[in-house]
């Protein structure tokens, strides 16, 4: 137990996020005071649950203003994390952090720093919703305006700062995605005048507006970005080309907010339900919408949502608190188990994990192998993107443990730091924060130098273009960063790829446990983390 020694007469309700690469935790908690002021902490810390450190708090809340903080995402590249923020009736917007300097700052045209100036200011902010970062983790859309429904849509730099107003129309743009590419943005537009309402695409430097049709609100694009889905004012579920052609219907009820709408990994299939007062219907199409079949068809209704198996080979879904999975083709359906309360697949799809009766279980795709994990269980709060370790939240939220598999080596992470000169620059490699030598680097396959003691290795790139750093040591998961340099400026960074989780993680020595499920060997309860959050008291 992590704690901070503070005498505290409620229990935080505690919840968390992995950052992309596996390295970090993002941690909220929030604590109800008897004069019914909430008060709101932020923390980052490594994944082994060292190095804890506040990003921001709310202590000086009072009555009048009490400001709330909840964890929204990680940018892509995991160099910055965004946060949702409000005071109710109030103001709704987004603060950008910095993980390493522990900065933060609000999301838009005001420049506030810390909790106090914004709680200060809060009426200079804008209305801000649908923050979304690009699949390059680069830049980031929202929709932000001084009234509450005449939103526009503006794009944002990866600290918060107004690049460009992409839209000025008296609509309210109400809901924006960015096309997998990240190349166009589509948005929906509502309110009047009437004949400016409806589906549109926009390319992210704000040219080549296209209206595809005058009513609809986003769901999805599709995987190749050529279709846009959407439901029309009679909720009916639709998709359409981006050039605005080939409507295609694929169901007469569908709700964004009880529906579930996910594409398979391979981005050829995808399914979704439909939930009436009578039925749940669970269906599968192809990519474009077209070929819909019904999956599964039962009474009742769904507490988690279906989902697709990694490997795209099973669907998960659960009818009233069973869980089962599926074949695509409609085929094996097999009960996993029963009064479940979450679940969630294994990033490598070899296994299933979920909590029935308070403890948190592993099983088989087809269930006919589980092995208890742990005890005290109430949620999943997801599985690290490498598959190497469960966040697990108790009951009420109040504390967070950490399982961790056995067999899975720590990961890599690499930081392209400030230039230090033209184009040199310094990569540093760390684990847990912790710097790593030694560890070689290549670029584009070719090996450029080890790090030194500090984990730091100068290098100046050699021309424009986009280049691939790998780092690796032995005993230690690899590490693949993508970055671009553009004429006259230092190398930026892209994207932190992560490794694809596997069932053995480069190590063929690995003791399995008794009893087996694939791609799982066992695991390490290493952490639980409780009551660490305010270090000092509001009391």
């Amino acid at each position: 137990v992590v704690s901070s020694g503070t005498s505290l007469k409620e229990q935080p309700i505690i919840s968390g996020l992995w950052s992309p690469d596996s390295n970090r935790l993002v941690v909220e908690a929030s604590i109800s005071h008897p004069k019914k002021i909430a008060f709101h902490g932020i923390y980052i810390m490594n994944a082994d649950g060292s190095g804890i450190r506040e990003l921001a708090s709310t202590l000086n809340n009072t009555k009048e203003k009490s400001l709330s903080l909840h964890i929204l995402s990680w940018s892509l590249d995991g160099n910055r994390i965004t946060i949702f923020s409000n005071i109710f009736d109030i103001r709704d917007f987004y603060i950008f952090a910095d993980p390493e300097k522990t900065l933060i700052k609000t999301a838009g045209r005001c420049n506030y720093t810390t909790v106090d100036e914004i709680r200060k200011n809060i009426l200079d902010i804008e209305w801000q919703n649908n923050l979304m970062w690009n699949p390059e983790g680069t830049k980031a859309l929202a929709l932000m305006d001084q009234k509450p429904l005449r939103s526009q849509l503006y794009l944002l730099d990866s600290n918060g700062f107004v690049l460009q107003k992409l839209t000025d129309m008296p609509n309210n743009v109400g809901f924006a995605l960015w096309s997998h590419d990240g190349k166009k943005i589509a948005y929906s537009a509502t309110g009047k005048p009437k004949n400016e309402n409806g589906l549109w695409t926009v390319n992210e430097n704000g040219t080549e507006k296209k209206r595809l049709n005058y009513n609809g609100i986003l769901v999805a694009w599709n995987p190749d970005d050529s279709r846009i889905f959407y439901f029309d004012e009679n909720f009916s579920l639709c998709s359409i080309k981006v050039d605005g052609t080939d409507k295609v219907q694929l169901s007469k009820e569908f709700s964004s907010i009880e529906d579930v709408f996910e594409f398979s990994k391979d981005g050829k299939k995808l399914i979704f339900s439909a939930i009436n007062s009578d039925k749940v219907t669970i269906y599968i199409a192809e990519s474009t919408g077209k070929n819909v079949k019904a999956l599964q068809e039962f009474p009742g209704y769904i507490f988690f949502k279906p989902s697709w198996s990694p490997k795209g080979d099973k669907i998960a879904f659960t009818q009233d608190d069973d869980l089962y999975t599926i074949n695509p083709d409609g085929s094996e359906k097999s009960l996993i188990a029963s009064t479940i309360t979450d679940y969630e697949w294994h990033p490598s799809g070899d296994f299933i994990s979920f909590v029935s009766s308070g403890s948190v279980f592993a099983a088989s795709p087809d269930g006919s192998t589980k092995i208890k994990l742990a005890e005290d269980g109430r949620f999943l709060e997801g599985w690290s993107p490498d598959g190497s370790r469960l966040l697990v939240s108790q009951y009420g939220f109040t504390g967070l443990f950490i399982i961790k598999l056995e067999g899975y080596e720590d990961p890599l992470s690499i930081d392209l730091l400030t230039s230090v000169e033209e184009e040199n620059c310094q990569l540093r490699v760390r684990c847990m924060s912790e710097p790593i030598a030694d560890a070689l680097l290549t670029l584009n396959g070719k090996e450029i130098g080890l790090t030194n003691s500090s984990g730091f290795l100068n290098y100046s790139f050699p021309d424009e273009g986009r280049y691939v750093i790998n780092a690796s040591k032995t005993g230690y998961r690899s590490a693949s960063k993508v970055h671009v340099v553009q004429e006259n400026s230092s190398a930026s960074p892209i994207r932190s790829a992560v490794p694809e989780p596997s069932s053995d993680s480069g190590n063929k020595n690995v003791t399995r446990c008794e009893t087996q499920i694939p791609g799982f060997r066992g695991i390490t309860i290493f952490l639980i983390l409780a009551f660490f959050v305010f270090k000092r008291s509001y009391l």
